[in-house]
């Protein structure tokens, strides 16, 4: 009796360590990396719009605007920073709202124009928050009256600064129908002047956008820890897609698949633009988990090497991926992706977590 009472106190804690080895906790995702708010500058800024306006309330009124450019090389989510016409006033500070990521986000060295002062169609001041698609400020800007924008960071501390503006400013006061900025892009109050065109979400030396292309930028296919934006509980495997211009790209309607031989395995949704518009030198991510739906295609990466393609018109593929043993691209490790040394370019490697190169979802390269 005590001989198979040994073997059956034995068996259990033989099988509690099988399960135990073939169930391991999942890693905890890291914190989220903070938002690098001193890569965002005020870069130009709009007093009286009245010819040809930029955004038309609905009171029929050019609105004021100030146009904010990110510097960096991340997307930075303004969310929660603050922005004003009275420095030093705190109450009279301007929150921008955290309610929709997709348009407080500003790509690596994009824009993003903030409506000021606009009213509604009974002329009442509209407060501040997203709607359809903009972001309003309850803050109208005057030549006459104010002379400084200041933007500050959640933490109220001073991110950037605009010149004065106003009549006892180096510019002389700002006229009607003329904006000011700097005249290169992200560089320091010093350097604005009154520019001869107004160039609201563009460069300030009226420098054409280029539309670019949408181009695999990193994929990964055998996953256990990496955390993917978007996803919970899980580490799917993963097709990184970077823009590489200027002007968004929406994917709505694109196909991704892993079968050559289908291009139209999975489509991306048409009515779900939140999801599918690769914002100017930024990054969309294709969850390949097999589910089938939004961003999560209907198919899963063989870790051992396969090829997959993306798909505009579901005809053809305008960019395919092959890797594994003896091609050009091997098969990263599980936990490892292989992308693109520089966002955007042409040699490919593998992005190790355990190093100073790991992957980085929805994140640049470098």
């Amino acid at each position: 009796m005590k001989k198979y009472l040994y073997i059956s106190i034995l068996m259990v804690f033989v099988l509690g360590g099988c399960v135990k080895d073939e169930n391991p906790a999942p890693t905890p995702p890291p914190p989220p990396e903070p938002e690098q708010y001193a890569d965002i500058v005020i870069n130009e800024l709009m007093a009286k719009d009245a010819a040809d306006p930029y955004f038309v309330d609905a009171s029929g009124n050019g609105a004021d605007w100030v146009e904010l450019y990110n510097k960096g090389a991340e997307a930075v989510n303004i969310a929660g920073m603050f922005i004003t016409d009275k420095e030093g006033e705190e109450a009279e500070y301007q929150q921008i709202p955290a309610t929709d990521a997709a348009i407080t986000s500003i790509p690596p060295k994009g824009f993003l124009v903030l409506i000021c002062g606009a009213a509604d169609a009974n002329g009442a001041d509209l407060p501040t928050q997203i709607l359809d698609g903009h972001i309003f400020v309850d803050m109208g800007i005057s030549a006459s009256k104010d002379s400084i924008i200041a933007l500050f960071d959640p933490s109220l501390n001073l991110i950037s600064r605009s010149a004065n503006f106003g009549p006892d400013g180096a510019l002389g006061g700002l006229p009607d129908d003329k904006s000011a900025g700097p005249d290169v892009d992200g560089s320091n109050a010093g350097a604005w002047l009154v520019l001869a065109n107004k160039t609201p979400g563009k460069p300030n030396d009226g420098a054409p956008l280029v539309e670019g292309e949408l181009i695999v930028n990193e994929f990964m296919c055998s996953n256990d820890v990496v955390p993917v934006p978007g996803v919970e509980g899980d580490f799917p495997d993963y097709i990184e897609i970077y823009n590489t211009g200027d002007i968004p790209i929406d994917m709505a309607g694109w196909y991704v698949s892993d079968d050559l031989l289908e291009v139209t395995q999975y489509q991306f949704p048409l009515d779900q633009p939140e999801l599918t518009i690769v914002p100017p030198h930024g990054f969309l991510l294709i969850i390949c988990d097999g589910i089938g739906e939004g961003l999560h295609a209907a198919c899963k990466l063989s870790s051992g090497g396969e090829s997959f393609g993306i798909s505009k018109d579901g005809v053809s593929f305008i960019q395919e991926i092959t890797y594994g043993d003896g091609e050009a691209i091997p098969a990263p490790p599980t936990n490892s992706s292989a992308g693109l040394d520089v966002d955007g370019g042409a040699n490919w490697m593998q992005f190790d977590p355990e190093t100073d190169r790991p992957p980085t979802p929805g994140a640049s390269n470098n």
